[in-house]
Protein backbone atom coordinates (compact mmCIF):
# COMPACT_ATOMS: atom_id res chain seq x y z
CA UNK A 1 0.00 0.00 0.00
CA UNK A 2 1.35 3.15 -1.30
CA UNK A 3 2.99 5.87 1.29
CA UNK A 4 -0.04 8.39 2.20
CA UNK A 5 -2.55 6.25 1.27
CA UNK A 6 -5.07 5.58 4.20
CA UNK A 7 -5.41 1.86 5.67
CA UNK A 8 -7.29 0.31 8.09
CA UNK A 9 -6.40 0.54 11.49
CA UNK A 10 -4.15 -2.19 12.39
CA UNK A 11 -2.44 -4.14 15.48
CA UNK A 12 1.04 -5.42 15.03
CA UNK A 13 2.69 -7.27 17.96
CA UNK A 14 6.58 -7.49 18.46
CA UNK A 15 8.45 -10.60 19.71
CA UNK A 16 12.42 -10.14 19.69
CA UNK A 17 15.35 -10.68 21.61
CA UNK A 18 16.28 -9.18 24.78
CA UNK A 19 19.14 -6.92 23.39
CA UNK A 20 19.26 -3.04 22.62
CA UNK A 21 20.44 -4.08 19.13
CA UNK A 22 17.75 -6.35 17.91
CA UNK A 23 15.02 -3.60 19.84
CA UNK A 24 16.31 -0.15 17.95
CA UNK A 25 16.12 -1.19 14.52
CA UNK A 26 12.36 -1.62 15.22
CA UNK A 27 11.47 1.43 16.70
CA UNK A 28 11.42 4.00 13.56
CA UNK A 29 8.77 1.74 12.08
CA UNK A 30 7.13 1.70 15.52
CA UNK A 31 6.54 5.24 15.27
CA UNK A 32 5.67 5.72 11.43
CA UNK A 33 2.93 2.73 12.10
CA UNK A 34 1.77 4.52 15.21
CA UNK A 35 2.08 8.09 12.84
CA UNK A 36 -0.61 6.05 10.80
CA UNK A 37 -2.89 5.22 13.54
CA UNK A 38 -2.05 1.54 13.75
CA UNK A 39 -0.99 0.53 17.31
CA UNK A 40 2.19 -1.68 18.57
CA UNK A 41 2.21 -3.98 21.11
CA UNK A 42 5.76 -5.12 22.00
CA UNK A 43 6.41 -8.34 24.41
CA UNK A 44 9.61 -7.36 25.54
CA UNK A 45 12.27 -7.75 28.70
CA UNK A 46 11.42 -5.31 31.10
CA UNK A 47 14.89 -4.06 30.69
CA UNK A 48 13.68 -2.14 27.41
CA UNK A 49 10.32 -1.44 28.57
CA UNK A 50 11.32 2.36 28.83
CA UNK A 51 12.51 2.71 25.34
CA UNK A 52 9.50 0.54 23.89
CA UNK A 53 7.18 2.92 25.71
CA UNK A 54 8.55 6.36 24.66
CA UNK A 55 8.03 5.27 21.05
CA UNK A 56 3.96 5.59 22.10
CA UNK A 57 3.88 1.64 22.01
CA UNK A 58 2.72 -0.21 24.52
CA UNK A 59 5.15 -3.14 26.50
CA UNK A 60 4.23 -6.11 27.84
CA UNK A 61 6.81 -7.23 30.03
CA UNK A 62 8.60 -10.40 30.90
CA UNK A 63 12.25 -11.17 32.38
CA UNK A 64 14.76 -12.80 29.99
CA UNK A 65 16.97 -15.60 31.22
CA UNK A 66 19.26 -13.93 28.80
CA UNK A 67 21.78 -13.57 31.24
CA UNK A 68 25.18 -12.31 29.99
CA UNK A 69 24.46 -13.66 26.41
CA UNK A 70 26.90 -11.70 23.85
CA UNK A 71 29.50 -10.31 26.55
CA UNK A 72 31.99 -12.83 26.27
CA UNK A 73 34.89 -11.88 24.36
CA UNK A 74 35.81 -15.15 22.70
CA UNK A 75 32.78 -17.77 23.66
CA UNK A 76 33.81 -21.39 22.74
CA UNK A 77 31.57 -23.50 20.43
CA UNK A 78 29.99 -25.02 23.58
CA UNK A 79 29.28 -21.61 24.87
CA UNK A 80 27.66 -20.37 21.82
CA UNK A 81 25.35 -24.30 21.85
CA UNK A 82 24.34 -23.49 25.92
CA UNK A 83 23.27 -20.22 25.05
CA UNK A 84 21.88 -20.59 22.01
CA UNK A 85 19.83 -23.59 24.11
CA UNK A 86 19.12 -21.47 27.07
CA UNK A 87 17.83 -18.75 24.42
CA UNK A 88 15.82 -21.05 22.73
CA UNK A 89 14.08 -22.28 25.94
CA UNK A 90 13.30 -18.47 27.26
CA UNK A 91 11.78 -17.91 24.23
CA UNK A 92 9.43 -21.39 24.13
CA UNK A 93 8.35 -21.12 28.17
CA UNK A 94 8.61 -17.51 28.79
CA UNK A 95 8.12 -15.30 25.44
CA UNK A 96 5.40 -17.49 24.12
CA UNK A 97 2.75 -17.48 26.71
CA UNK A 98 3.72 -14.13 27.63
CA UNK A 99 2.43 -13.26 23.98
CA UNK A 100 -0.67 -15.51 24.00
CA UNK A 101 -1.76 -13.98 27.40
CA UNK A 102 -1.28 -10.80 26.46
CA UNK A 103 -3.10 -11.15 22.82
CA UNK A 104 -5.87 -13.75 23.68
CA UNK A 105 -8.16 -10.94 24.13
CA UNK A 106 -6.38 -8.51 21.87
CA UNK A 107 -5.19 -9.83 18.90
CA UNK A 108 -2.50 -8.74 16.47
CA UNK A 109 -2.94 -8.76 12.69
CA UNK A 110 0.84 -9.11 12.08
CA UNK A 111 3.60 -10.96 14.69
CA UNK A 112 6.66 -9.15 13.72
CA UNK A 113 9.80 -11.75 15.52
CA UNK A 114 13.45 -12.06 14.90
CA UNK A 115 15.99 -14.65 14.41
CA UNK A 116 16.00 -15.25 18.28
CA UNK A 117 12.41 -15.78 18.47
CA UNK A 118 11.45 -17.65 15.66
CA UNK A 119 9.46 -20.65 17.51
CA UNK A 120 7.71 -18.33 19.61
CA UNK A 121 7.06 -15.73 16.73
CA UNK A 122 5.72 -18.35 13.71
CA UNK A 123 3.72 -20.34 16.33
CA UNK A 124 2.06 -16.85 17.59
CA UNK A 125 1.25 -15.75 14.36
CA UNK A 126 -0.38 -19.20 13.44
CA UNK A 127 -2.70 -19.65 16.67
CA UNK A 128 -3.57 -16.07 16.30
CA UNK A 129 -4.21 -16.01 12.65
CA UNK A 130 -1.69 -13.23 12.38
CA UNK A 131 0.64 -12.87 9.57
CA UNK A 132 4.03 -13.84 10.47
CA UNK A 133 7.35 -11.60 9.54
CA UNK A 134 10.43 -11.70 10.00
CA UNK A 135 12.61 -8.62 10.66
CA UNK A 136 16.65 -9.48 10.71
CA UNK A 137 18.88 -6.53 12.33
CA UNK A 138 21.96 -8.25 11.07
CA UNK A 139 22.46 -10.16 8.16
CA UNK A 140 19.61 -12.04 6.62
CA UNK A 141 19.63 -15.75 5.76
CA UNK A 142 18.31 -17.62 2.77
CA UNK A 143 19.34 -21.18 0.71
CA UNK A 144 22.95 -19.62 -0.30
CA UNK A 145 23.96 -17.95 3.04
CA UNK A 146 23.14 -19.35 6.45
CA UNK A 147 23.78 -17.04 9.40
CA UNK A 148 22.95 -20.06 12.00
CA UNK A 149 25.78 -22.03 10.27
CA UNK A 150 27.88 -19.33 11.21
CA UNK A 151 27.07 -19.47 14.80
CA UNK A 152 25.99 -22.81 15.50
CA UNK A 153 28.19 -25.77 14.98
CA UNK A 154 25.20 -28.24 13.33
CA UNK A 155 26.71 -31.83 14.90
CA UNK A 156 26.89 -30.01 18.62
CA UNK A 157 24.96 -32.46 21.36
CA UNK A 158 23.06 -29.23 22.54
CA UNK A 159 21.75 -28.56 19.33
CA UNK A 160 20.48 -31.88 19.35
CA UNK A 161 18.43 -31.02 22.31
CA UNK A 162 17.56 -27.83 21.08
CA UNK A 163 15.98 -29.41 18.18
CA UNK A 164 13.86 -31.74 20.61
CA UNK A 165 12.37 -28.85 21.93
CA UNK A 166 11.58 -26.94 18.87
CA UNK A 167 9.75 -30.18 17.81
CA UNK A 168 8.23 -31.06 20.79
CA UNK A 169 6.92 -27.15 21.39
CA UNK A 170 5.44 -26.92 17.17
CA UNK A 171 4.06 -30.51 17.80
CA UNK A 172 2.51 -29.21 21.66
CA UNK A 173 0.67 -26.52 19.01
CA UNK A 174 -0.69 -29.02 16.42
CA UNK A 175 2.49 -28.30 14.06
CA UNK A 176 2.35 -31.54 11.75
CA UNK A 177 5.88 -32.98 11.02
CA UNK A 178 5.57 -32.28 7.31
CA UNK A 179 5.56 -28.73 8.37
CA UNK A 180 7.76 -28.71 10.78
CA UNK A 181 10.95 -27.53 8.36
CA UNK A 182 9.25 -24.58 7.44
CA UNK A 183 8.36 -23.53 10.86
CA UNK A 184 12.36 -24.48 11.68
CA UNK A 185 13.47 -22.31 8.54
CA UNK A 186 15.88 -19.34 8.91
CA UNK A 187 13.83 -17.07 7.15
CA UNK A 188 9.86 -16.57 6.06
CA UNK A 189 7.55 -15.65 3.01
CA UNK A 190 7.83 -11.89 4.59
CA UNK A 191 11.42 -10.61 5.56
CA UNK A 192 12.41 -7.11 6.75
CA UNK A 193 16.32 -6.31 6.84
CA UNK A 194 17.25 -3.32 8.52
CA UNK A 195 20.39 -3.22 6.40
CA UNK A 196 20.99 -2.44 2.41
CA UNK A 197 21.39 -4.86 -0.58
CA UNK A 198 24.65 -3.88 -1.19
CA UNK A 199 25.89 -4.38 3.04
CA UNK A 200 23.77 -7.96 2.43
CA UNK A 201 26.48 -11.17 2.42
CA UNK A 202 25.74 -12.84 -0.70
CA UNK A 203 23.27 -9.74 -1.25
CA UNK A 204 22.51 -10.68 -5.27
CA UNK A 205 21.33 -13.87 -3.98
CA UNK A 206 18.48 -13.34 -2.27
CA UNK A 207 14.91 -12.22 -3.94
CA UNK A 208 11.47 -11.06 -3.18
CA UNK A 209 10.73 -11.99 0.13
CA UNK A 210 13.29 -10.31 1.52
CA UNK A 211 12.93 -5.87 1.60
CA UNK A 212 16.19 -5.18 2.73
CA UNK A 213 14.42 -1.97 3.83
CA UNK A 214 18.20 -0.14 5.87
CA UNK A 215 18.45 1.67 9.14
CA UNK A 216 14.87 3.11 10.36
CA UNK A 217 16.86 5.43 12.68
CA UNK A 218 15.80 9.37 12.45
CA UNK A 219 18.82 11.99 12.28
CA UNK A 220 18.44 14.71 15.10
CA UNK A 221 16.37 18.07 14.38
CA UNK A 222 17.85 20.80 13.90
CA UNK A 223 16.88 22.40 17.04
CA UNK A 224 17.88 19.57 19.43
CA UNK A 225 20.85 20.04 21.77
CA UNK A 226 23.75 18.57 19.66
CA UNK A 227 27.27 17.55 20.35
CA UNK A 228 29.90 20.19 18.93
CA UNK A 229 33.48 19.66 17.92
CA UNK A 230 35.92 21.37 19.40
CA UNK A 231 36.95 23.41 16.36
CA UNK A 232 40.78 23.51 16.71
CA UNK A 233 41.01 21.61 12.93
CA UNK A 234 41.58 18.22 14.64
CA UNK A 235 40.27 14.77 13.39
CA UNK A 236 37.44 13.50 15.34
CA UNK A 237 37.23 9.67 16.51
CA UNK A 238 34.42 8.04 17.83
CA UNK A 239 34.92 5.13 19.84
CA UNK A 240 32.24 2.53 21.14
CA UNK A 241 31.75 -0.80 21.88
CA UNK A 242 27.69 -0.38 21.46
CA UNK A 243 24.98 0.49 24.45
CA UNK A 244 25.57 -2.11 27.19
CA UNK A 245 28.49 -1.82 29.84
CA UNK A 246 31.06 -4.08 30.44
CA UNK A 247 34.57 -4.45 31.73
CA UNK A 248 35.51 -2.80 28.59
CA UNK A 249 38.29 0.13 30.62
CA UNK A 250 41.26 -1.69 29.33
CA UNK A 251 40.23 -1.26 25.62
CA UNK A 252 39.32 2.62 26.41
CA UNK A 253 42.41 3.31 27.75
CA UNK A 254 43.95 1.60 24.34
CA UNK A 255 41.73 3.76 22.38
CA UNK A 256 43.14 6.84 24.17
CA UNK A 257 46.64 5.90 23.39
CA UNK A 258 46.14 5.11 19.66
CA UNK A 259 45.22 8.71 18.51
CA UNK A 260 47.82 11.42 18.64
CA UNK A 261 46.40 14.30 20.77
CA UNK A 262 47.91 17.38 17.88
CA UNK A 263 45.65 15.76 15.38
CA UNK A 264 42.95 13.84 17.22
CA UNK A 265 39.85 14.21 19.10
CA UNK A 266 38.13 11.44 20.82
CA UNK A 267 34.50 11.10 21.58
CA UNK A 268 33.83 7.76 23.49
CA UNK A 269 30.90 6.20 24.44
CA UNK A 270 31.07 3.53 27.35
CA UNK A 271 27.43 2.20 27.39
CA UNK A 272 24.64 2.69 28.98
CA UNK A 273 25.07 1.26 32.52
CA UNK A 274 28.77 2.60 32.71
CA UNK A 275 30.54 5.24 34.68
CA UNK A 276 33.04 7.27 32.89
CA UNK A 277 34.92 8.65 36.37
CA UNK A 278 36.08 3.73 36.36
CA UNK A 279 38.25 5.12 33.16
CA UNK A 280 40.33 7.09 35.55
CA UNK A 281 42.06 9.91 34.56
CA UNK A 282 41.65 10.84 30.60
CA UNK A 283 44.14 12.71 28.11
CA UNK A 284 42.83 16.06 27.34
CA UNK A 285 41.72 15.11 23.95
CA UNK A 286 39.22 12.70 24.75
CA UNK A 287 35.92 13.07 25.96
CA UNK A 288 34.18 9.78 27.46
CA UNK A 289 30.46 9.79 27.86
CA UNK A 290 28.08 7.04 29.27
CA UNK A 291 26.25 7.53 26.50
CA UNK A 292 26.15 9.69 23.46
CA UNK A 293 23.80 9.46 20.55
CA UNK A 294 26.16 8.76 17.80
CA UNK A 295 24.20 10.53 15.22
CA UNK A 296 25.30 13.55 16.60
CA UNK A 297 29.07 13.12 15.90
CA UNK A 298 28.85 10.75 12.81
CA UNK A 299 28.35 14.31 11.02
CA UNK A 300 31.95 15.15 12.43
CA UNK A 301 33.51 12.32 12.62
CA UNK A 302 36.65 10.87 10.46
CA UNK A 303 36.81 7.29 11.85
CA UNK A 304 34.55 5.31 13.93
CA UNK A 305 35.92 2.64 16.05
CA UNK A 306 33.37 -0.13 16.94
CA UNK A 307 32.14 -3.67 18.23
CA UNK A 308 31.01 -3.93 14.13
CA UNK A 309 27.13 -4.20 15.66
CA UNK A 310 24.64 -3.62 12.72
CA UNK A 311 22.98 -0.66 14.35
CA UNK A 312 26.62 1.03 14.57
CA UNK A 313 27.28 0.56 11.34
CA UNK A 314 24.21 1.51 9.48
CA UNK A 315 24.67 4.97 11.16
CA UNK A 316 28.21 5.02 10.45
CA UNK A 317 27.54 4.26 6.82
CA UNK A 318 24.57 6.60 6.79
CA UNK A 319 26.89 9.56 7.34
CA UNK A 320 29.80 8.20 5.37
CA UNK A 321 32.26 7.74 8.08
CA UNK A 322 35.05 4.38 7.88
CA UNK A 323 34.66 2.22 10.38
CA UNK A 324 37.43 0.18 12.15
CA UNK A 325 35.23 -2.75 13.16
CA UNK A 326 36.77 -4.81 16.57
CA UNK A 327 34.04 -7.75 17.04
CA UNK A 328 33.57 -8.97 19.95
CA UNK A 329 31.60 -12.75 19.01
CA UNK A 330 29.41 -14.36 16.87
CA UNK A 331 28.01 -12.53 14.04
CA UNK A 332 29.90 -9.72 14.48
CA UNK A 333 32.77 -10.56 12.80
CA UNK A 334 31.28 -11.52 9.44
CA UNK A 335 30.16 -7.81 9.21
CA UNK A 336 33.54 -6.25 10.00
CA UNK A 337 34.77 -8.77 7.05
CA UNK A 338 31.61 -7.35 5.04
CA UNK A 339 33.07 -3.97 5.81
CA UNK A 340 36.40 -4.89 4.22
CA UNK A 341 34.72 -6.53 1.01
CA UNK A 342 32.64 -3.24 0.77
CA UNK A 343 35.85 -1.04 1.39
CA UNK A 344 34.33 1.00 3.89
CA UNK A 345 36.29 0.08 7.10
CA UNK A 346 39.17 -1.99 8.67
CA UNK A 347 38.71 -5.56 10.73
CA UNK A 348 40.82 -6.12 13.43
CA UNK A 349 41.05 -8.77 16.53
CA UNK A 350 39.96 -7.41 20.19
CA UNK A 351 42.48 -10.17 21.09
CA UNK A 352 46.16 -8.65 21.41
CA UNK A 353 44.57 -5.75 20.28
CA UNK A 354 47.07 -2.76 20.79
CA UNK A 355 47.24 1.13 20.43
CA UNK A 356 50.05 1.12 17.21
CA UNK A 357 48.09 -1.59 15.74
CA UNK A 358 44.71 0.30 15.91
CA UNK A 359 46.42 3.55 14.89
CA UNK A 360 48.09 1.78 11.78
CA UNK A 361 44.40 0.58 11.31
CA UNK A 362 42.98 3.53 11.02
CA UNK A 363 45.62 5.71 8.97
CA UNK A 364 45.81 2.68 6.33
CA UNK A 365 41.60 3.19 6.19
CA UNK A 366 42.42 6.81 5.84
CA UNK A 367 44.88 6.79 3.67
CA UNK A 368 43.57 4.15 0.90
CA UNK A 369 42.19 6.06 -2.15
CA UNK A 370 39.57 4.11 -2.60
CA UNK A 371 37.74 4.45 0.58
CA UNK A 372 35.82 7.81 -0.40
CA UNK A 373 34.44 6.54 -3.17
CA UNK A 374 33.09 3.28 -1.41
CA UNK A 375 31.90 5.46 1.38
CA UNK A 376 30.08 7.43 -0.98
CA UNK A 377 28.51 4.23 -2.36
CA UNK A 378 27.53 3.02 0.16
CA UNK A 379 25.85 6.16 1.96
CA UNK A 380 23.69 6.43 -1.45
CA UNK A 381 22.47 2.75 -0.49
CA UNK A 382 21.96 3.33 2.99
CA UNK A 383 20.03 6.34 2.47
CA UNK A 384 17.66 4.76 -0.33
CA UNK A 385 16.99 2.10 1.03
CA UNK A 386 13.41 3.40 2.00
CA UNK A 387 13.57 3.19 5.97
CA UNK A 388 10.72 3.12 8.16
CA UNK A 389 8.35 4.26 5.64
CA UNK A 390 9.19 1.92 3.01
CA UNK A 391 8.83 -1.27 5.86
CA UNK A 392 5.52 0.65 6.98
CA UNK A 393 4.40 0.77 3.38
CA UNK A 394 5.37 -3.01 3.25
CA UNK A 395 3.71 -4.35 6.43
CA UNK A 396 0.68 -2.82 4.75
CA UNK A 397 0.13 -4.64 2.38
CA UNK A 398 1.45 -7.77 3.84
CA UNK A 399 -1.08 -7.66 6.05
CA UNK A 400 -3.95 -6.21 3.44
CA UNK A 401 -2.72 -8.90 0.94
CA UNK A 402 -2.00 -11.45 3.86
CA UNK A 403 -2.85 -14.78 1.41
CA UNK A 404 -0.80 -13.65 -1.40
CA UNK A 405 2.90 -14.63 -1.86
CA UNK A 406 4.62 -11.05 -1.07
CA UNK A 407 6.96 -8.94 -3.18
CA UNK A 408 9.36 -6.77 -1.39
CA UNK A 409 12.21 -6.60 -3.52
Amino acid sequence: MPSGTPAPALHYALLLFADFGHIAPTLGVTRELLRRGHRVTYVVDERFAAVVEETGARAVTYTSARGDFYRSADPTADQLAEDGYRLLVDTVHTVFPTAMEAFAADRPDVVLYDFETVAAGRVAARLLDAVPVQVCPSHAANESFSMRAQMWDADHPVMAEGAKVMIGFMGEHGIRLDEMARYGAEWDLRNLVFLPRAFQIEGDTFDDRFAFVGPTFSEPPADSARWTPPGDGRRVALVSLGTEAGDRAGFFRQCAQAFDPAGWHVVMTLGRDSDPAHLGPLPEHVEAHSWLPHPQVLPYADVFVCHAGMGSLMEALHYGTPVVALPRAHELALSAQQLERCGVGRALPRTGLTAPALAEAVAGLLADPGTPAALARMREAVRTAGGAVRAADLLETWAAGRHAVPAAG
